[in-house]
């Protein structure tokens, strides 16, 4: 009899954890933001506000990367899971992004692990940001060595620099070349060519789809 009741309270245990297992749904998608559903409870996920052990990653208005117990997946609105941190040779990882109403290429990510907005640049040999953007990334420009840099407003004197990782989605390139710019511009971070020749970029349509190389 003993018996008996130990394997029911077994069955019981077992079918209690299924059916409490967490589940997440996003519900809308922002900047550095994500309305998510965890086990039917609608809440605010930020990057600073992890939410019953997930923690947002980068969002933007057509996808979220979000971590949970180590594990980074991204998801689109009302989506499953549609891709997790396996090794790039089991699943390409990959990031389509559209134009926005000015036809640029706008996307947010990170660099060194902090948030920060992209404008995809192909004609940047570098990566490039200004003095307000090194700031914010908590870049020094004065541990970086003086580079002449030509721009559209001329030519300038900016400083090189070596960023320990650049992220956008699931993309992760570590060990990128960038420089810093003196004044305002650029506007946005430029994610040049010293990021972009890692991966594999295509159009699709007026989208550009960029994808993971295999390593």
């Amino acid at each position: 009899m003993k018996r008996t009741l130990s394997v029911v309270v077994s069955i019981g245990i077992l079918l209690s954890t299924t059916l409490w297992a967490d589940t997440l749904v996003v519900k809308a998608l922002f900047s550095n933001k994500a309305m998510v559903s965890i086990n039917g409870k609608n809440v605010m996920l930020t990057k600073d506000r992890p939410v019953d052990g997930y923690r947002l990653v980068s969002a933007d208005s057509f996808e979220a990367v979000i971590e949970y117990k180590g594990k980074q997946s991204r998801y689109t609105i009302n989506g499953q899971p549609i891709q997790s941190n396996y090794p790039a040779a089991e699943k390409a990882i990959s990031l389509t992004i559209w134009p926005n109403k000015r036809g640029l290429y706008v996307t947010t990510g990170s660099i060194n692990g902090v948030g920060t907005e992209f404008l995809i640049d192909t004609g940047a040999s570098v990566i490039a940001m200004n003095t307000n953007h090194a700031s914010a990334l908590n870049i020094a420009p004065e541990e970086g060595r003086n580079i002449g840099v030509e721009t559209a407003s001329g030519h300038l004197l900016g400083k090189s620099v070596k960023l320990k990782s650049v992220q956008i989605g699931g993309i992760i390139v570590n060990g990128v070349d960038a420089v810093i710019l003196p004044g305002k511009y650029p506007k946005k971070v430029l994610l040049g060519m010293t990021f972009l020749q890692n991966v594999d970029m295509q159009r699709k349509g007026t989208a550009i789809l960029l994808q993971a190389k295999p390593y």
